[in-house]
């Protein structure tokens, strides 16, 4: 079962750019009132964590402006995907009360209520008094977005961070040089574009992989060159990768009747052509994830990448980036369908926060159109229709890339198995990315750990 962002679905992240209200949700329920004023919760501290990534650096440099509004102090910690998940375990399992706010990827959410990790916004929302962060408007906040960051069952249990979508990156000017574009031509036998087909896509990735001492775009090369980066860790970045490639060749980890179908024959075959393609990579691409994939390409190690878009501000950093302008965006490849890994983080509050109420109104204050947009020109993407097409973020390289992406986004598994399924799957791919298992060997065995987890619950149905 493919969970598609249609416009007919609830996660209609197509309807981003022409999104209509009144679809009834509870989330809509919020007063407009302004209650009793912006400090009400003056002189708390809401102790945060979250994932250290471009965004939430984009954040912490708004949270003084917060404080000023608020009287209210965050302590954002921030830190690496892996340890922000073991932090966040340790604190849910203990009961801690250590965050008053926690960020988490959306394929968390069912796992984190289930557990009664996290508790309901809704009593938030509907509270008059707590409606007092000015130009909060929630009917602003792309559905599609919220329901997939939030919606678990009907209940919403948090909103939307930071919303990345897998997207194809790309050195634009060793593309469009001339000297390439003949000695491509003359290769392979038509000219050299940007890859719109996994076929073309191979075809340009063996085609710029270069020894030291070759010449690239008229330069000798001083180190290896290679036509793309990779990531093949056994980590959540390798699923979020294969996973494009999975659904562009018509795959699926359930089949439209909730069926496990992992290790289809066109699910076989996106993972044979996965690693197929590491032989254009650098070397140890078991050992990386998306912070070397990143370092790869601002480092100008490879010509390009299937990567979330957040990752996007880092390669155009002129201060890190060695390629920044050189760099070029668009749609993943195309197969048997169209594909964009939907990879929204979201904001909690944990059951044990010993400030819920000034948590939310940290939540309003995040999704205003100024702290969005300021967010956004520092890296960040945005949650509000209002601000999407605004002049300024338009301009940014990677901005229209990101909007078509959003038009074709598919969503991993929202299940609360998926956590315990996400870590078969990242060792098997993994393992097959080492040579240790064949594509099919390492599907059938995802395929039958999966039966297990689920343990009778098939057909899937997604909340």
């Amino acid at each position: 079962m493919r969970k598609r962002l249609t416009r007919a679905a609830a996660l209609a992240l197509a309807a981003m750019m022409i999104f209509t209200t009144g679809c009834g949700s509870s989330k809509k329920e919020t007063s407009e009132g302004k209650g009793e004023g912006a400090r009400k919760f003056e002189g708390t501290t809401l102790y945060m964590i979250a994932e250290q990534q471009t965004p939430t650096i984009a954040l912490q440099s708004q949270l003084d402006d917060f404080e000023e509004l608020t009287g209210i102090k965050v302590e954002l910690q921030m830190a690496p995907y892996d340890d922000v998940v073991q932090k966040e375990t340790l604190a849910f399992e203990s009961k801690s009360g250590a965050y008053d706010i926690v960020a988490s990827a959306y394929q968390f959410l069912g796992n984190m209520v289930e557990n009664d990790y996290i508790q309901s916004i809704e009593p938030f929302m509907k509270d008059e008094s707590l409606a007092i962060i000015p130009d909060y408007n929630p009917d602003d906040i792309i559905d599609a977005m919220w329901d997939a960051s939030g919606n678990w069952k009907g209940t919403m249990y948090g909103v939307p961070a930071n919303s990345c979508i897998g997207f194809f990156a790309y050195r634009k000017d060793l593309f469009e040089n001339e000297e390439e574009k003949a000695a491509f031509k003359e290769k392979y036998g038509y000219d050299l574009e940007v890859p719109k087909d996994w076929d073309t896509y191979r075809d340009a990735a063996e085609f710029f992989t270069r020894a030291k001492g070759e010449k690239l775009a008229g330069e000798t090369l001083d180190r290896d060159f290679y036509g793309v980066s990779m990531e093949g860790k056994r980590h959540g970045a390798t699923t979020c990768e294969w996973m494009n490639y999975m659904w562009s060749f018509g795959g699926g980890i359930f089949d439209e009747e909730g069926n496990i179908a992992v290790n289809s024959d066109k699910c076989v075959k996106s993972l044979e052509y996965f690693t197929d393609l590491t032989q254009y990579a650098p070397p140890g691409v078991t050992s990386k994830t998306w912070d070397e994939q990143t370092t790869e390409l601002q480092q100008s190690i490879a010509a390009m990448a299937i990567i979330f878009n957040d990752n996007a501000p880092a390669l155009e950093d002129t201060s890190a980036s060695a390629v920044a302008g050189k760099m070029g965006y668009g749609a993943v490849p195309v197969g048997e369908a169209e594909a964009a890994h939907y990879g929204g983080w979201g904001y909690y509050i944990p059951t044990d926060s010993k400030n819920p109420e000034a948590a939310w109104v940290f939540m309003q204050w995040f999704n205003t159109p100024k702290v969005q947009k300021a967010i956004a020109l520092e890296g960040g993407f945005i949650n509000l229709q209002s601000v999407y097409d605004d002049e300024e973020l338009n301009e940014l390289p990677y901005w229209q890339a990101s909007k078509d992406a959003y038009e074709i986004s598919s969503t991993r598994p929202r299940i609360a198995e998926w956590n315990n399924m996400d870590n078969v799957l990242m060792l098997e791919l993994s393992n097959t990315l080492a040579g240790k298992t064949t594509p099919k060997e390492a599907l059938d065995k995802a395929a039958s750990e999966f039966e297990k987890i689920l343990d009778g619950k098939l057909p899937v149905t997604y909340q």
